[in-house]
């Protein structure tokens, strides 16, 4: 990768998508952030994927997979992620995805494959989002806001462990 290209990760969810700008490298990060998208329309991701390109001028865009017979995402962020797919290829951005078995792989070098697990892990490489860090979550209760941010982060990540 040249100096100075730019890379964009995108983890949209039902909040609106988790964020991470970086340069060279993961330790080299311009921004980061969750991104809340209402209403929840294809076009209101693509207007926001439209402003990140413009602002930043990404030359690759790294998404969240999806599989098959993964039936923990919804038919609405497959389309949003389709929709990427599509936007990036007009854009001539180089693509990359995983998924989240690719990405509990990579985790599980490093002893978690849980979301929990895996965002205590990533706290101890960025201290700065510890403050972020949803609680131990139980089955019957929602997925905290901030969990995008580390789903987010486990993506650039998982990038940078499988290139």
């Amino acid at each position: 990768m040249e100096a100075n290209e730019l890379t964009l990760v995108l983890y949209p969810n039902y909040f609106g998508m988790g964020y991470v700008i970086f340069e060279d490298n993961p330790n080299e990060i311009v921004n980061y952030g969750m991104a809340k998208i209402r209403p929840f329309t294809k076009d209101n991701y693509i207007k926001r994927l439209h402003k990140f390109v413009k602002r930043y001028r990404p030359t690759i865009v790294i998404l969240r997979g999806y599989e098959k017979y993964d039936n923990r995402i919804s038919k609405r962020i497959v389309n949003v992620i389709k929709s990427f797919e599509r936007e990036a290829e007009v854009l001539k951005l180089t693509l990359y995805s995983y998924s989240r078995t690719q990405i509990k792989e990579v985790f599980a070098q490093f002893g978690s494959k849980t979301k929990y697990g895996i965002s205590k892990i990533i706290c101890s490489w960025y201290p700065e989002l510890e403050s972020k860090r949803p609680d131990f979550r139980k089955n019957t209760q929602s997925e905290d806001y901030w969990m995008g941010l580390f789903d987010v982060f486990s993506l650039m990540l998982s990038h940078h462990y499988l290139q």
